[in-house]
Formats: structure tokens, C-alpha cells, sequence
């Protein structure tokens, strides 16, 4: 009889062949590929990374005394209290990742003033930048005073800076002793070569044939072009004087079910979830990282809409995200690291009305997007788009920072636009999605005779109709869903008001909505 091992459950790691290595390296070191295209500026999923860069406007900056500690500087405290993960370039500059702070604060635009009020705060003149890369961050925060916000194409956005930004940024790295940049300091010449090229700025950089520039400066002039692309070219790595709020365990036997991952779970959230109430802070993000038994790491961020540090609240919305968004394989081990924000302080009032907690909110919204699909559950918004019913789906977030208004003073607004609402008699048209079919019969292009299948719905003939109205778009770009159709608002026999409209692509009727 044969015990299996821990052998048995993951696969053989596949030879790697010593040309399969050298085409890696190469792609690193030499990319031939031009720089990427411009692409609008627009808020980027959560999944994807973002940087910001807070930098004294002085040059260098030192200690406030001899005996103070380095990470007393005003942007370090700053930086401190917007995330744990703060990396620090010599006295001038520090790094730290934001991308958890979406679903708190919002756009990057949002953050970017929210990182800026906090720093109006300190005497210290502080530059801020926002960025999806660590290089183009720092290198925006050299180039550009006060605030800057570059949320697209990193390379687009620090095109136009002048070719003395990189000297900056290089004595940064040396001055902090930088292990990843250290050997940039015997290519500072190589910024004056660029210069007697008749090279003005980081563009023009980023647009050298690296094969070329490669053959004349070697790898520095590769690791400056890369630097002029806006590429890391090291991650981030968090100072140790920060504390971090990180728990993980190394599981006995592979874990492939929910229910037993809850209780890791609660043994790893109760420890967190007091960490964070002895230091007065509350999670902005949830940061899971589950070691499979196939050697690969499941990843998921989850952004909170508010501070929030309730252990059982925190486990249930994993436990929904990993129900949406579920490993391939069996789990080995478990890491939860937890991105801090200042503590929620909450003042109520008996003349407002009372507001669901952020908690509560939370857990629906993760409930609902376990059943329907995330992309289904949110606020909808409007498109600027003639298309008709345009709209897309976003996260619900509720703003608790807006008051609402006395029970008076609602009660009198109400009242006045009710008034005009019963003399005018205003309509409201309840849609459905997707339009339903209908039967109609028409009577010289005009509907007189309306016919739906469904049980319940309006039918009959045609007592009163008006239009028809047309309209029609994206006739230019078939792909993108085109549409040419009549409206008729008409009153049927059984004394419905109803939305109709003829597709003159397909030929067809529609109801689109009941008019009440």
C-alpha cells in the first residue's frame, strides 16, 4: 500500500530551456516595441496598480534635529497615515500604494486632494503625484509643483519632462543608498551624452530603437530609457518602520471549501481586527493572497466603501468574493494584509434621518453581487450618448459625508413638488429591460392594434397615439450597436399609456415602458 505525499498533489515544474531564458531576459533588458499609445485619462479598474510620490519642493531636507529620527520628515507622516506600504528615497521623497484607496476616496483625482489637504497641514512645501507607476510618480513630483495627476499611460505623462528630472532622480537614489540604483551613479554622464545628442526630453528618450542605444551605452543606457518609459524597475519595497497590519498561516492540509477557510479566516481577522483598535485606524482594503497547491497565488483586493475594522464583517465579504471569484486548486497558505486609514468618526443628530451603517451596506452589496454578478449590482449612470436608456453600471457607494436635510424642510419640499406634479399631471415611464416584444397592427404607419403574449401586460386596441419620433445612431460603427427606431407614446383600451417604438433595422416592435 502506497501513502500518498505532498509530492502527489502538485505538478512537476516543466524544464526551462537555456534559449526560453535568454528570450526572457532579452524582452527585459532590449524591448524592441515601441512606447505604448497614448490612452485617455479615466479612473482604471481597482486591479490595477497606483502610485503616488510626496516630495519636498527643496531639493534635500534635512532631520528637524540630529537626534530626530528620519521618519519624522512631514511627508513620511503624511504618507504614513494614507498606507503601510511607503517606501522612502533619501530625505527628499517618499512612495507609497494607493491602489487600495479607490473604493474609500474615489477617483484618483480624489485622492490626489485628498493627499494635498493633508499636507497643507505641515509648514513644508510638499509636492504630490499620482501615478500607475512608481518611476512616473517620482519623476512627475521632480518635474511639476504642487499637484499632479497622471491616471492613463505612465510613459505619456512624463513625455514632456526635461532631461535634467533624471539627474534628480538619481541622486535621490544614491543619497538613500538605493541597493536597486546604486550603480546609476556612474551613469550620470550618460544624461550629458543624451544631451549632446540633442535630446531635450523624456520622450525623446523613450523613443530611441533600444537595440541601437543598447549597442552604444550598454545597460545604462537601457536602464535610463526605461526610466524615461515611466518602467519599474524593482516593486516596491516597504520601509520597516511602518507598521503593517499582516497576518498569514501556513495551512496542515490543502483547504478546497469555504467553510473550512472561514474559520482561517476568523483565527487570522481577530488579531487584525484588534491591532487596528488599539492604533485607532480601520480597513480601506482587504488584501488576499492564497498559496495553491499548483505553486500559483490567488489574488484579491477588496476596497471598502468606509473604515471599517469589525471582524465578522471583514471574514463575510471574503468569504463572498472568493464565493464570486473562486482558486483553481486547493489552498496552501492563507495571507491577509490590511491597508489602514485614520479611524471613522461618526456623530449623529436626532433632527436627521438614520443611514444603514457602511457594515450593512457592505455585506448587501457583496451578497447581492455573489448572486447577480458584480457587474449587475450598483448605481446606474448616465452615458453622454444619444443612445436610448444609456447608462452604466457603478459601485454603490453612498456618500454618509453629505447631510441630509431636516424633516421641516424635506417635508415643505416635498409638498412643493408634489403641487406642480398633480396640476401638470407628469408622467413617469417605468422601462423595461431588455424591450419586450409585442404583436402591433398597423393602420396607415400608425399602431392600431397592440398584442403581447405575457400574462398581465397592457394590450388592446389603440384609442390615442402620438409621434412618431425618430432617432437613429452609431450608423457608422456597426460593431458598437447601431440603432434607427419610431417612437409612439399610446393609450391603449384597457387603459394603460405605454412606450412604443419600431425597429427599422430588424423590422419589429418593441414595448419599451409603461407610462404611470
Amino acid at each position: 500500500m502506497r501513502i500518498p505525499t505532498y509530492d502527489d498533489l502538485t505538478p512537476s515544474i516543466p524544464d526551462i530551456t537555456p534559449r526560453e531564458t535568454f528570450d526572457e531576459v532579452a524582452k527585459f533588458l532590449s524591448p524592441a516595441d515601441p512606447p505604448p499609445k497614448v490612452r485617455p485619462a479615466s479612473f482604471v479598474p481597482d486591479s490595477l496598480e497606483l502610485y503616488a510620490c510626496l516630495r519636498h519642493g527643496l531639493k534635500t531636507v534635512a532631520p528637524p534635529s540630529p537626534m530626530a529620527a528620519p521618519h519624522t520628515s512631514p511627508h513620511f507622516l503624511i504618507a504614513r497615515d494614507f498606507s503601510p506600504r511607503i517606501e522612502r528615497h533619501g530625505d527628499a521623497s517618499v512612495v507609497l500604494d494607493v491602489s487600495g484607496l479607490g473604493r474609500l476616496l474615489g477617483t484618483p483625482h480624489t485622492i490626489g486632494t485628498e493627499l494635498a489637504r493633508a499636507a497643507d497641514g505641515y509648514a513644508a512645501t510638499v509636492r504630490t503625484a499620482i501615478a500607475r507607476s512608481q518611476t512616473a510618480a517620482r519623476l512627475l513630483a521632480i518635474g511639476h509643483p504642487g499637484l499632479t495627476i497622471a491616471d492613463g499611460d505612465a510613459t505619456a505623462a512624463i513625455a514632456s519632462l526635461p532631461i535634467d528630472t533624471l539627474r534628480v532622480f538619481i541622486e535621490d537614489d544614491v543619497a538613500g543608498g538605493g541597493a536597486a540604483m546604486a550603480r546609476l551613479k556612474a551613469t550620470m554622464d550618460r544624461v550629458d551624452t543624451f544631451r549632446r545628442w540633442g535630446l531635450t526630453t523624456l520622450g525623446e528618450i523613450a523613443a530611441l530603437p533600444s537595440m541601437e542605444l543598447s549597442e552604444r551605452m550598454g545597460q545604462d543606457g537601457l536602464a535610463l530609457q526605461q526610466l524615461a518609459r515611466g518602467i519599474d524597475r524593482a516593486p516596491l519595497v516597504p520601509d520597516p518602520g511602518v507598521p503593517r497590519f499582516l497576518q498569514s498561516m501556513e495551512l496542515e492540509w490543502p483547504i478546497d471549501a469555504l467553510e473550512p477557510l472561514s474559520f482561517v479566516f476568523a483565527r487570522l481577522l481577530e488579531p487584525l481586527s484588534s491591532a487596528l483598535e488599539r492604533a485607532d485606524r480601520g480597513a480601506a482594503a482587504l488584501r488576499l493572497d492564497l498559496r495553491l497547491v499548483d505553486r500559483t497565488t490567488h489574488t484579491r483586493v477588496l476596497q471598502l466603501p468606509a473604515a471599517m475594522r469589525d471582524a465578522k464583517v471583514l471574514r463575510t465579504l471574503l468569504l463572498l468574493d472568493l464565493e464570486s471569484h473562486p482558486p483553481s486548486a486547493a489552498i496552501d497558505v492563507v495571507a491577509i494584509e490590511i491597508d489602514p486609514v485614520p479611524g471613522r468618526i461618526v456623530q449623529y443628530s436626532l433632527l436627521e434621518r438614520a443611514l444603514p451603517s457602511p457594515e450593512t451596506l457592505a455585506t448587501l452589496t457583496a451578497r447581492l453581487g455573489a448572486l447577480v454578478g458584480d457587474s449587475r449590482c450598483g448605481s446606474p449612470v448616465l452615458l453622454d450618448t444619444w443612445r436610448p436608456d444609456g447608462c452604466e453600471m457603478t459601485r454603490f457607494t453612498p456618500d454618509h459625508s453629505r447631510p441630509s436635510l431636516r424633516v421641516s424642510q424635506s417635508e415643505g419640499r416635498l409638498a412643493e413638488a408634489a403641487e406642480p406634479r398633480r396640476r401638470t399631471g407628469t408622467l413617469i415611464l417605468r422601462r423595461f429591460r431588455p424591450p419586450i416584444a409585442v404583436r402591433v397592427t398597423s393602420d396607415r404607419g400608425r399602431p392600431g392594434q397592440v398584442a403581447i403574449d405575457r400574462r398581465g401586460m397592457p394590450g388592446g386596441r389603440v384609442e390615442r397615439a402620438a409621434g412618431p419620433w425618430r432617432t437613429s445612431g452609431a450608423w457608422w460603427d456597426p460593431s458598437s450597436g447601431a440603432w434607427d427606431r419610431d417612437e409612439w407614446d399610446v393609450a391603449l383600451s384597457d387603459g394603460s399609456i405605454c412606450r412604443l417604438f419600431f425597429d427599422r433595422i430588424n423590422e419589429c416592435w418593441f414595448l419599451e415602458g409603461i407610462l404611470d
